[in-house]
């Protein structure tokens, strides 16, 4: 009788903590509590509702499909199981969000939206994860409520809430064991980070974190709202503003300005020195610049114009010569090996050292052939169009190296047992360069 007073009161709380998006819904059914709760709050609410649930082909994607289908089948609901595949790489949980969402979207119906269930537990976790990279003002705006065709009602609720709600209603949920795994940095910022802060500084971090972002989505929408009166135009090449708009603007929406015409003409995410470009050009100091592989910002009459007049193309696969020199493009790898380790280290990004004995024949191939690093690539600033053509090295284990981003988990580490040393060099030949930063 206890559990049965305590699941109405914590059903009627969550209940008003929630708003449910008009028209049909279809939840983003993980098998977790989280999602658990949200379809049963779904059904209790009396919504025409469905779930998709997404098997990512990983260790655990069985066992969150049978949890999936049995929470289903408790609430007598449509199940929907959509596959993918997760390309192996040094991001897999980048790379299985991006094509989770992917097939959420392929796999949703006109007109209905899509519920997650990120919590504001969810919430604090990303706004903290964006304040430790530096990011803008709609970084920490956090995770949006909405964003066709996905909402997420459960941001005003915590993931105690969730779980409890899920287990007294005595749905069959189970706990995704890779939220276990500690190398994803989601996952560290989740049991180590966060909860050390909120022990040692504020016990209520969570929430004002979630605050935060809540204050920040609103000063977000409002600038979103004050430049929304400023057409972006299309053009068979990309896309043009007034350059009047940009000047006149103060520059926190001058630049959010700037973004749209970059975000319309296909470079989303864009860097400050892309944002520049277009201020510069716009101001007059400049008639034009290269901004990107293929993208030139130039003043046309009145209008700024972002235009792309060729995506660089990726080079082809090509083994490493060591010793030796590599061509990749306009990149040029340089390999030699050596009884003796570099005198200073680390060298710097342009830069590799391995171990020559363990790591094995090494080939240069583009990063179009490895989408789980898109997400490296992008957290280090290099723009979407020139990702594809991008060199990555290449072990018998899989990527080993971004140069100019990071070495990767992968073969041939040095050690105290190394005897002998490969170092690579890698530098731009700016006469073969087609575009600069």
């Amino acid at each position: 009788m206890a559990e049965a007073r305590r699941l109405t009161q914590l059903g009627a709380a969550v209940e008003a903590a929630v708003v449910l998006p008009e028209g049909p819904l279809a939840v983003a059914l993980s098998g977790g509590a989280d999602s658990a709760a949200l379809l049963w709050l779904c059904v209790r609410s009396g919504r025409t509702v469905r779930a998709i649930h997404v098997h990512h082909g990983l260790a655990a994607s069985d066992k969150m499909e049978r949890a999936a289908t049995a929470v289903a089948a408790d609430l007598d609901i449509e199940l929907n199981v959509v596959r993918v595949e997760i390309p192996a790489g040094a991001s897999p949980e980048g790379q299985a969000r991006a094509a989770r969402y992917a097939a959420l979207d392929r796999a949703h119906e006109a007109g209905e939206w899509v519920l997650t269930a990120h919590t504001s537990d969810d919430q604090a976790e990303t706004v903290l994860d964006h304040l430790l990279r530096g990011s803008g003002l709609d970084g920490l705006a956090g995770i949006p409520a909405l964003r066709s065709p996905f909402a997420r009602p459960f941001l005003g609720v915590s993931r105690a809430q969730t779980r409890e709600l899920a287990t007294l209603a005595g749905l069959p949920w189970q706990d995704d064991p890779a939220n276990d795994d500690p190398a994803p940095r989601r996952n560290q910022i989740r049991r180590r980070l966060l909860p050390q802060l909120e022990a040692d500084y504020n016990p209520r971090l969570r929430q004002a974190l979630t605050a935060m972002a809540a204050h920040t989505a609103a000063d977000v929408g409002h600038l979103e709202a004050l430049v929304a009166s400023v057409p972006v135009l299309a053009t068979p090449a990309g896309a043009e503003i007034a350059a009047g708009a940009l000047v006149a603007a103060p520059p926190v929406l001058a630049s959010r300005l700037a973004r749209r015409l970059l975000a319309a003409a296909g470079t989303r995410s864009a860097p400050a020195s892309a944002v520049e470009a277009v201020l510069d050009v716009a101001a007059g100091p400049q008639s034009s610049r290269l901004v990107s592989g293929g993208l030139t910002v130039r003043r046309r009459g009145p209008m700024v114009a972002a235009e792309r007049s060729g995506e660089p193309e990726a080079p082809e696969t090509r083994p490493l010569s060591v010793p030796g020199m590599t061509a990749f493009g306009a990149w040029i790898f340089e390999a030699s090996v050596s009884d003796a380790g570099p005198v200073a280290a680390p060298l710097g990004a342009a830069w590799m050292v391995a171990d020559a004995g363990k790591v094995g024949p090494l080939s240069i191939e583009p990063a179009s052939l490895h989408p789980a690093l898109a997400e490296r690539l992008a957290a280090t600033g290099i723009l979407a169009p020139d990702r594809p053509s991008h060199p990555v090295v290449v072990g018998s284990n899989g990527p080993v190296w971004i140069p100019m981003v990071r070495r990767l988990a992968g073969d041939g580490w040095v050690d105290d047992s190394t005897e002998r040393y490969l170092v690579v060099r890698t530098r731009v030949d700016r006469k073969c360069r087609k575009f600069r930063r």
